[in-house]
């Protein structure tokens, strides 16, 4: 898989112009958070092979975080497949330091799971790979620095596309099914009655809706200094994409914790019938969880499917 090293944040595939986007599509993509000083911004969607667009956006929300904590990956063509495709993001916290590996790896790892089985397992590659990145946050010595994470993988066969969706903490995935939002992910929350029960049996507790008084995320990447209790298992889920299933949102806390998922694919929908791309939508959605009054850094991804 050809990387595009270079590509800064918020940048295109070249020839963005309806008469280019085939031949744009042919060309393999990587995209990761680049370059966040840079003034030069998206202007429009991004194309790919596995799905029509790719729209996202992002706000530091400086008001309320000193830091942006947050990353993103979208990589077409994934593993050599020009119908498949890879997409994550990933929040972090105590800074940046285990994003800017999640970021490099995760989907390199994924990669590589995949071809030791020929692509036979998907969600156990996902599984795998989550562990794999979460091992070598440990060997890095990331102790009180880590993650969440939600990543969707595409996979075409010759009669279907499937979706294979993981993640740890609470970052959301959730694909909008005939106007329907259906949720992919599983919030690993720390006040979760099922993470609440696995933590105290394995040693831990919960106070003010923490884990040992520290983390409100119950799973996340890194964090060795808790890492009984904060594992990095992922959750994982596949759903067969059908006509009905149009779009597909990912995005941190910064936007779940002020908007319900159907509210968002009801925003999404009224703004694609009525012409935005899914660039404006994303940025949209953004602006949406500001004027919600959230505190956190905002990071949307939205994805037209069709």
């Amino acid at each position: 898989m050809e990387e595009v090293d270079n590509v800064e944040e918020d940048a295109v595939l070249p020839n963005q112009h309806s008469k280019d986007v085939e031949d744009s599509v042919k060309s393999p993509l990587t995209v990761r958070s680049r370059n966040r000083n840079n003034p030069s911004l998206r202007k429009g969607p991004q194309y790919c092979g596995a799905v029509h667009s790719v729209g996202f956006a992002e706000e530091a929300n400086h008001r309320f975080r000193p830091t942006m904590e947050d990353a993103h990956v979208v990589v077409d063509e994934f593993a050599g497949n020009n119908r498949d495709a890879f997409f994550g993001v990933y929040d972090g916290h105590g800074g940046r330091a285990a994003v800017e590996v999640i970021e490099m790896i995760l989907h390199k790892f994924l990669e590589e799971e995949l071809a030791k089985t020929n692509g036979e397992d998907p969600a156990g590659a996902l599984a795998r790979a989550y562990l794999r990145a979460d091992k070598i946050l440990e060997e890095k010595h990331f102790l009180y620095v880590g993650a969440t994470a939600v990543t969707c993988y595409i996979k075409s066969y010759p009669e279907r596309r499937v979706l294979f969706c993981a993640n740890v903490g609470d970052s959301r995935a959730v694909l909008s099914r005939n106007g329907k939002a259906t949720r992919l992910s599983y919030d690993h929350k720390a006040s979760d009655a099922m993470e609440v029960d696995r933590i105290t049996k394995d040693g831990g507790f919960i106070i003010m809706k923490r884990v040992n008084g520290v983390l409100s995320v119950s799973r996340a990447l890194g964090d060795h200094a808790m890492k009984s209790v904060v594992i990095g298992e992922p959750h994982v889920t596949s759903e067969i994409l059908t006509a009905d299933d149009k779009f597909l949102i990912l995005a941190c806390d910064g936007l779940w914790d002020v908007v319900e998922d159907q509210e968002v694919v009801n925003f999404v929908q009224h703004l694609h019938v009525n012409g935005l791309d899914v660039q404006s939508i994303s940025e949209r959605l953004v602006r949406l969880a500001l004027d919600r009054g959230s505190t956190d850094n905002i990071s949307v991804m939205v994805i037209d499917l069709s």
